[in-house]
């Protein structure tokens, strides 16, 4: 087998040159227009530079005697995360079969149910809690309320596109015997889906966990309320303390997460006997059950405030007669404007992570490297960065460009390095290495491989998740505002504390418009290209 051979096999078809010149231009014009928008450039950043040496300094050394009391914070958040993921998959998995084409065929049915995930997902975890902050109070129970809604709206929609990837076999034949809808789903949908389903319910613990670490920014509770303590107080080395137990904390769930994924998703590596299998079940039944049973007992849940029914009252009045006027408003500060701000965020940080994140992900895949420690220590760096919450990271920047758009690309740019990376390491370990060996027998070097043998495989996964995380970065960048970091989260915050209910009302309309597009604009780009 010659070279030119096996780099014709490896070669993937090219879209028309036409095409993929339109596409470059339009993302040319997308990122010049978001630099413009965000006043982003690199001279801003070298210059702050000594300033945020300044304020790392200021974390370094951290306060470790501080250790002691962040156990039981960090323990309310781990509590606050099972609950939540618990409830909101009760919730999830009935929504999920109701959205799935192939289990629910009535279109009366499926479209409000995507409507009614698509809605709930829409909206980012944070403004969740800032909203039951108002309704129940600054406490546990509102940052346990609002992962229950964040759980529901991924683990609905991972769930119903995992049922409708399912063998049709099985369906055709029980519907062709007569089986009813209940026998449909218990015998020919569920052993189906059963270890997907729990696959993605480990993930979606894993993302509460991180998630719920900044909760408390805005007064729901967890290690997120301490954190922002500790921020206000400016003891940085206390804040260090915090981010360096959370990353040991998510460190640990997450290796333990991925073990049982893999397990779920593609068995023991070794054979096992019935009785050995059934113990392990039992013993995981029995700490799942434990563990409930810990957050339950173990998290303080208030009621609702005396005030909350007339909150809810206003809330809802408010939202449901939104201030049209701030769509726009030629002389000043307005929705569009603001809404134009968080999409350039999102697309400038995106952009510059896709790129950043490329020899991470390498670095990290284990079929790039003989050595598990070299792909380990890869695997260990991208949880570390995606650890640090954004909100840490546009701390960071504010202190280098200011209270501004620039600092919100950065902090969401860095974070992406490490989400991405882990995505595209991923893809990478996942692709057939039949090419690539094939390359080496015939002399290829390493460069000739990476061209013709792995870039063309991994490339259209690379792609996909890039357009995903954009999705994410839109609903993140919603937030970054919340400290001043540019886009929509500023004046929404403000409005929330100033219980302006109609200006949160059109605020909250802007956002899910917004994420709604591009969530259907990048899911039909996604499934042209996966």
């Amino acid at each position: 087998m010659s070279v030119t051979s096996v780099k014709k096999s490896a070669t993937v078809k090219k879209p028309p040159r036409t095409k993929l010149y339109l596409i470059i231009l339009i993302m040319v014009f997308f990122l010049i227009g978001s630099i413009y928008q965000t006043d982003a450039t690199l001279s801003k950043l070298v210059s702050g530079a000594p300033e945020i040496l300044k304020f790392i300094g200021e974390m370094f050394p951290p306060d470790w005697l501080f250790f002691a009391d962040i156990w039981k914070p960090m323990a309310q958040t781990i509590q606050m995360s099972i609950i939540g993921t618990a409830i909101g998959a009760l919730f999830a998995y009935p929504m999920a079969l109701l959205a799935a084409r192939n289990v629910t065929t009535s279109p009366w049915l499926y479209y409000p149910a995507r409507f009614i995930l698509n809605f709930a997902r829409t909206i980012p975890d944070l403004l969740y809690a800032a909203l039951f902050a108002v309704l129940v109070g600054f406490s546990a129970t509102a940052g346990t309320l609002a992962l229950i809604f964040f759980t529901f709206g991924i683990l609905s929609k991972l769930s119903y596109e995992s049922t409708e990837a399912i063998d049709p076999g099985p369906l055709e034949a029980m519907t062709a015997v007569g089986a009813n809808k209940l026998k449909l789903i218990r015998f020919g949908v569920i052993p189906q889906v059963a270890p997907t389903y729990l696959a993605h319910l480990l993930y979606t613990f894993e993302v509460s966990i991180r998630a719920s670490a900044i909760l408390g920014l805005v007064g729901a509770g967890g290690i997120g309320l301490l954190l922002k303590n500790t921020l206000d107080l400016f003891r940085y080395d206390q804040s260090c303390a915090i981010v360096i137990y959370t990353l040991i904390v998510v460190v640990i769930i997450d290796l333990v997460s991925t073990r049982f994924r893999a397990y779920l998703l593609k068995g023991s590596a070794k054979p096992m006997s019935e009785s050995r299998a059934r113990t392990y079940k039992t013993i995981g039944w029995i700490a799942l059950i434990g563990l409930i049973v810990w957050s339950v007992t173990g998290l303080e849940l208030t009621g609702f405030q005396p005030t909350t029914w007339i909150l809810t009252k206003a809330m809802i009045s408010g939202l449901f007669h939104p201030d049209w006027a701030y769509v726009y408003i030629p002389e000043g500060e307005d929705l569009l404007r603001s809404l134009l701000e968080t999409l350039s965020i999102s697309y400038l940080g995106n952009f510059v992570s896709a790129f950043v994140c490329l020899p991470f992900a390498f670095w990290a895949a284990a079929n790039m490297s003989r050595f598990r420690a070299v792909s380990g220590s890869g695997k260990f760096f991208l949880s570390v960065v995606r650890t640090i919450p954004e909100i840490i990271m546009a701390l960071i920047f504010i202190k280098a460009v200011g209270p501004n758009a620039y600092a919100g690309v950065m902090a969401l740019g860095l974070h992406s390095v490490g989400m991405l990376g882990k995505l595209y390491a991923e893809a990478i370990e996942n692709m057939d290495m039949g090419p690539s060996e094939a390359m080496t027998a015939v002399g290829a070097n390493i460069w000739q491989r990476m061209a013709y043998a792995v870039i063309p495989q991994v490339i259209p996964d690379f792609i996909s998740y890039t357009l995903y995380r954009f999705e994410i970065n839109v609903r993140s960048a919603t937030l970054l505002g919340v400290i001043g970091a540019g886009g929509i989260g500023t004046p929404l915050i403000f409005a929330l504390n100033a219980r302006q209910w109609p200006r949160v009302g059109i605020i909250l309309i802007g956002i899910i418009v917004t994420v709604s597009i591009i969530d259907y604009i990048s899911g039909s780009l996604r499934k042209r290209i996966v």
